[in-house]
């Protein structure tokens, strides 16, 4: 069992990773994948690096960016409670490009809520720094708060917002899905 789990993560992993790949900048095959880059073994981030600059964060700044992130979600889990699990599962599953089925699993895996599935999926995406769920979830464990995990990936505050935003609106059926694994790009 643990070894199929395993194994789903790491292939929602690859296809989450494969989202991300831009075309090579030369122009070549602009709308193929690198495979090179989905087949080169993830090179860890500095977690240590990224938990100094996230406690380094100002407070204020913290307090702030917080506050908005858990409106939103709270929102996506409210919008769960009135539509139900499988219609927010079905919205979200095809625009992080996985099955429905995938992303509860995904879900169940790392006990994460719909909304915070929203933020970790825009972090994960939209990160210069490569990070994974297994990160993400190390640093919530760690008492980090999805705005500190931000600051410490180096996010502009104020587009992370517009980005968390953007993918909450989808999630609660505001917003069509662009497909394009976040709506910010």
């Amino acid at each position: 069992m643990k070894t199929t789990r395993i194994a789903w993560l790491g292939g929602i992993l690859l296809l989450m990773a494969a989202s991300v790949v831009r075309a090579d900048p030369a122009g070549a095959g602009a709308d193929e994948p690198d495979s090179s880059a989905i087949e080169a073994p993830r090179v860890g981030a500095d977690l240590s690096g990224i938990r100094e600059r996230a406690g380094a964060m100002p407070i204020d700044t913290r307090r702030d960016i917080d506050k908005r992130i858990e409106a939103m979600v709270k929102r996506v889990n409210g919008d769960v409670l009135v539509t139900g699990q499988t219609k927010v599962a079905a919205k979200l599953a095809s625009e992080f490009g996985l099955t429905s089925d995938a992303l509860l699993e995904l879900k169940g895996d790392y006990g994460f809520s719909w909304g915070e599935l929203v933020v970790a999926h825009t972090l994960l995406v939209d990160s210069d720094v490569k990070v994974d769920l297994l990160d993400l979830e190390s640093f919530r464990l760690d008492g980090l708060s999805w705005g500190a995990i931000a600051y410490g990936l180096r996010f502009h505050m104020e587009d992370l917002e517009e980005k968390i935003k953007a993918e909450g609106r989808i999630a609660t059926g505001l917003s069509k899905t662009n497909g394009t694994a976040s709506a910010g790009r």
